[in-house]
């Protein structure tokens, strides 16, 4: 992935009410209110995966799933809580460009109304 780049999570089990776009990476607030989100990241071994999770624009929380000097998969999970008015956006996207690896099926994101 490149810098800046918005992570997809195009499998998706659950989306009640539709604000996660699998398509764009884009969750979109259905109402105000407190959302909490959490997304986890599985990198291989000798890569890394730097993420961050941005709402309108502003940068909230990092995701940093290092797999260097290992001889193994390495998972990373992160959360925020985040005040949001209707249709306003979050997503998770790449935050570094060198070592990129993010390991496909099993990497996640979540995001509820609390």
């Amino acid at each position: 992935m490149k810098n800046q780049e918005t992570v997809i999570f195009d499998k998706v089990s659950l989306n009640e009410g539709n604000a996660y776009d699998n398509t764009s990476g884009v969750f979109t607030a259905p109402s105000d209110g407190i959302y909490s989100f959490s997304w986890t990241i599985l990198t291989a071994s000798e890569k890394y995966f730097i993420s961050e999770i941005v709402h309108n624009g502003v940068k909230i929380a990092y995701n940093y799933a290092d797999g260097r000097g290992l001889n193994a998969y390495l998972m990373s999970t992160s959360h925020a809580n985040i005040k949001m008015k209707k249709n306003e956006q979050v997503w998770i996207k790449a935050s570094d460009t060198n070592g990129k690896y993010a390991h496909d099926g099993y990497c996640y994101f979540s995001g509820e109304k609390l």
